[in-house]
């Protein structure tokens, strides 16, 4: 008995030690104001990126904003998206996602009775996530569905968004009114300057761009992005022939994303053949369309793949690319003074170890690389 009493004991304290290491893992929260647009109480969900926080790296920064139509059907998967994307090889930038749950679906996302909803968006929602958050002036409006219809009428408006990722959308609703539109807004010789992506499900009974009045409709409207194309007006129009109306979001937010931020990373086959200059001709072109820093995580890691390569002066030149990206962070200087190390260049080394040492006291590699240097 004492025995079994013995084992018991030890199976309850293992129980209570894995209850205590649980520990929730959320991917963000939830918050609620009352729109007057609206006439009713509207809730958000928010999804901060990783850095935004205790980043040795992004310190202060500032992060595009990604709102997501149909938030309970869509916001985890966009959120979990956009992470992987954006951190683990940054192919994106990280963003700040606000989801939107429903709560009269077809109000707020039909063009007809649409204006009260898109009122709370610019004038009452994004105001509020300006103030809240540290945002850039680079908004992306993404919606599947009837949430895409709603998305396509704010491109052909213009509303306050600069790219769309549009999912399946309903092209079809009101015997192609949203086409319509569109023929409309050609006809005064509006410029469309958005970006937009458009993704179109397979039919499942019928594997063709081109199947029923629904293939149709996707056709006329590629057809109007085409004639829209005037050089100010980015567009890819992707069709998914093993996937449906339902399956084909979760695929299409990961190549819409990869196209919307098309070059945000750099080409790191490349790297070997060019000159920091170049890279910063290149981001120069990306930051004015889309106001977004480029990637300085992974550039520091491509620097220091070409000082492993003996390419010491390439690397000093991206890594001073970094210094002027992000002055903030103790990282680029770190790495400066490495690279001068490297090079036998004492004096430059020691300065960049100091410098990095101003933003981040703590750094004991850096007080070690001085100390070492200093007796030379």
């Amino acid at each position: 008995m004492r025995q079994i009493a013995y084992c018991i004991s030890l199976l309850l304290l293992a129980h209570v030690a894995m209850a205590q290491q649980v520990k929730e893992l959320a991917i963000g929260k939830a918050f609620q104001i009352h729109s007057q647009a609206l006439a009713e109480e509207r809730e958000y969900w928010v999804s901060l990126p990783g850095s935004y926080e205790n980043d040795e790296f992004y310190i202060g920064k500032h992060y595009p904003v990604l709102i997501v139509l149909d938030a309970a059907a869509h916001f985890q998967t966009v959120s979990s998206t956009v992470r992987a994307m954006s951190v683990n090889d940054e192919q994106i930038p990280e963003m700040i996602i606000v989801g939107i749950p429903n709560t009269n679906r077809q109000r707020d996302l039909t063009p007809a009775t649409s204006a009260g909803f898109i009122r709370f968006l610019e004038t009452e929602l994004l105001p509020i996530i300006d103030k809240n958050y540290r945002t850039i002036p680079y908004r992306l409006l993404a919606g599947h569905s009837m949430g895409g219809l709603f998305a396509t009428q704010c491109f052909l408006q213009q509303q306050t968004f600069n790219s769309y990722l549009v999912i399946d959308p309903t092209l079809r609703w009101n015997d192609n009114a949203i086409i319509r539109e569109y023929e409309t807004v050609l006809a005064k010789g509006t410029a469309l300057k958005a970006d937009i992506y458009i993704a179109q499900a397979a039919n499942p009974f019928q594997d063709t761009t081109k199947a029923d009045l629904r293939g149709e409709a996707f056709q006329k409207f590629v057809a109007l992005l085409k004639q829209s194309n005037t050089g100010k007006l980015r567009y890819r129009h992707e069709y998914f022939p093993r996937e449906d109306h339902y399956s084909t979001p979760t695929p299409a937010f990961y190549y819409g994303l990869l196209y919307l931020f098309e070059d945000y990373k750099f080409p790191l086959q490349t790297l070997a053949r060019v000159s920091a200059l170049d890279v910063a001709r290149h981001y120069e072109t990306f930051s004015k369309r889309c106001g977004v820093l480029p990637p300085g995580k992974l550039l520091d890691q491509a620097a220091q793949y070409l000082l492993q390569e003996k390419k010491t002066d390439t690397a000093i030149g991206i890594m001073k690319l970094n210094e002027t990206y992000y002055p903030a962070s103790s990282v680029p200087y770190y790495s400066l003074g490495r690279a001068f190390r490297a090079k036998g260049d004492t004096t430059d080394a020691i300065r960049y170890f100091k410098m990095s040492l101003q933003r981040n006291a703590n750094n004991e590699s850096a007080k070690k690389a001085i100390a070492e240097l200093s007796k030379g």
